[in-house]
């Protein structure tokens, strides 16, 4: 654009320069005698747009032209000129009886450009690497002497494409969380014609969310000042795969017919345009096509041009929201809990999700695919999904789930293999058709750790043994370990070390023991151990007990309807065979009570 004005002002120059040749040459006036040989000189150009009509431009020069001879010059010499732009003639113009009075002359001489050549030098511009080589050729004519005077030539060169290229890394955020990052965009010209040019757009995002994000067609409008000349679709669905970057093509085409109707609007503008790239989704409703607004992929651009004072363009980005052009459902309150039936245990989550679009809108139904999933140390307990449409406002999901017997047996396994330790996570995602685009809608995960410690109170425990009031033999350095557990029942291997304290031999036969949880009988049996210690000797004993895990699904229940919290009760007994005499001793200071708090679901 600048290129044009650039070269237009440089006509008034080569009319002024065809001026002096003219007076110097105008021959029946040097017969006479009556001029010296002294040339008229240009003292100033001043270039002002003209009338501007939809067809052409016009130019109004105003020249001050210096004669220094004593006499006038008749009006006898004329002045023609062309002006192309790459080989495009974009004006012509002549003026014929140019008289020049002694001293300071002031005149006005007007031309115009054909409106219609815009494209055509458009295309040359654009296919030359944006750069145009402007040609002015002036030539003189009078009734003696007809010469055409050395062409002007100069070469500009733009880069309206400019702003287009940036690695902005910006993200497109959702309640906090984003949902696409820009990495970068870049634009590129195709091979223009006089009738359009091909414009190729591109930004390449990242989705950073395990699932897809995908909009069903994507539309472009590309106008200059209000002057639409570019608009189309993709035609096929744009898919950004989860935890994926990929890159969003739109190949747009200018019409060029539309370029002479935006030179007019830039003119009358001050010069000025506002090129905007808009970017949207396209939604088919009952109402018709609608547009929905994707401004991270929108671009904004305003260029100034001085073209008749020779000015080169400027070129400036517009800041602009680089988000959505809409809202998406958002998650409102998420809420976790047990709770127990007569056949077990359930686990229910509560979701409540906002559709903060008016009922009107294009967002006024959303579909929602959901689900949701519960684990402890990777036994899934739940496992649901449902699918509804959200109206505007607030809308509640529930995810719920029996969870078997089975399933308790087999978590309370990875329990005690992992130290009786276990983590809870509870993860879900949710897809929104918003019609034109599917769009993520992260629910929010859980991941916690709770703990229990049932065989602290055996450990490092010492113990008398006694028999009809005497100490026999002590137990010491005692420990309890889990072996490895089955869904049928869980090892508890005890060891520790027997010191006979009288003088003859003691045999320890048998170790009982009780486990109870919450008034639930979780074991309550007796191993077999056939150990003799010599009398004054110390001998080590290690034995086996278990719990049976058919019971641990009626503990559970029992610790969640006291809110997580169990009363541990552990007792243990030895019978020792002392003298031909078998004596059952109960193992006080090894037994012991214990509060087993968990909290899951509650505050973290």
């Amino acid at each position: 654009m600048s290129i044009v004005g650039g070269t237009l002002g440089k006509v008034a120059a080569i009319l002024a320069a065809g001026l002096v040749v003219s007076a110097a040459g105008v021959g029946a006036a040097v017969s006479t005698g009556a001029l010296s040989l002294q040339s008229p000189t240009v003292e100033s150009i001043d270039n002002q747009w003209g009338e501007i009509s939809e067809e052409r431009t016009g130019i109004r020069t105003n020249v001050v032209v210096n004669n220094p001879n004593g006499v006038g010059i008749p009006g006898v010499v004329g002045v023609s000129y062309d002006v192309s732009m790459n080989d495009v003639t974009v004006a012509e113009g002549s003026s014929g009886g140019v008289s020049l009075s002694p001293g300071r002359n002031e005149m006005t001489l007007r031309t115009h450009i054909d409106n219609d050549k815009i494209p055509a030098w458009w295309a040359s511009h654009i296919n030359n690497g944006e750069k145009t080589t402007v040609s002015v050729e002036p030539s003189v004519e009078a009734a003696f002497l007809s010469k055409g005077l050395p062409a002007q030539n100069r070469t500009f060169e733009t880069d309206i494409l400019s702003s287009f290229e940036s690695e902005s890394g910006q993200s497109v955020e959702v309640n906090g969380r984003t949902v696409l990052a820009v990495e970068e965009t870049s634009a590129s010209w195709g091979t223009a014609t006089e009738n359009e040019t091909p414009l190729r757009f591109s930004g390449t995002v990242r989705n950073p969310n395990g699932a897809p994000i995908e909009f069903s067609k994507i539309g472009y409008e590309v106008s200059m000042n209000d002057v639409t000349v570019a608009e189309g679709t993709t035609g096929e669905p744009v898919k950004i795969a989860a935890n994926s970057t990929d890159t969003v093509r739109i190949n747009a085409t200018l019409d060029n017919r539309k370029l002479d109707e935006w030179w007019v609007s830039h003119l009358r503008n001050d010069e000025t345009t506002r090129l905007n790239v808009s970017v949207f989704a396209v939604s088919e409703t009952d109402s018709g096509t609608q547009r929905v607004p994707l401004p991270f992929l929108s671009e904004r651009v305003v260029f100034e041009t001085d073209i008749l004072a020779g000015g080169q363009a400027t070129t400036r980005a517009v800041d602009s929201e680089k988000g959505f052009g809409f809202e998406p459902p958002r998650i409102g309150s998420v809420e976790r809990d047990w709770s127990t039936t007569a056949s077990g245990t359930q686990f229910s989550t509560r979701v409540v999700v906002e559709n903060p679009n008016p009922a009107d809108s294009a967002l006024g139904q959303v579909g929602l695919d959901a689900n949701y999933r519960v684990a402890l140390n990777d036994v899934t307990l739940v496992e649901d999904g449902t699918q509804t449409t959200l109206g505007p406002g607030e809308t509640e999901l529930e995810f719920s789930g029996d969870v078997s017997d089975r399933t308790i047996k087999k978590w309370w396994v990875s329990h005690v293999e992992n130290g009786e330790r276990t983590k809870l996570t509870t993860a879900g995602g949710a897809t929104a058709d918003l019609g034109f685009a599917k769009l993520p809608v992260p629910l929010p995960g859980q991941n916690r750790t709770f703990e229990t410690d049932m065989l602290a109170g055996f450990s490092q425990t010492d113990q008398t043994v006694a028999v009809r009031g005497r100490t026999v033999a002590r137990l010491h350095d005692m420990n309890s370990s889990w072996g490895d557990a089955t869904t049928e029942r869980s090892p508890m291997k005890i060891s520790g070390d027997v010191t006979n304290e009288r003088s003859r031999p003691l045999t320890v036969k048998t170790f009982g023991y009780r486990v109870t949880a919450n008034d639930v009988v979780l074991a309550d049996n007796e191993t077999h151990v056939g150990t003799t210690i010599p009398g004054k000797a110390t001998r080590r004993i290690e034995t086996t007990g278990y719990l049976d895990n058919d019971e641990i699904p009626e503990w559970w229940v029992s610790h969640l309807d006291r809110g997580e919290r169990t009363e541990l009760s552990v007792s243990y007994y030895v019978v020792v065979e002392y003298r031909g005499q078998e004596f059952t001793v109960e193992l006080d200071d090894m037994s012991y009570t214990d509060t087993i708090e968990t909290n899951a679901f509650g505050d973290a």
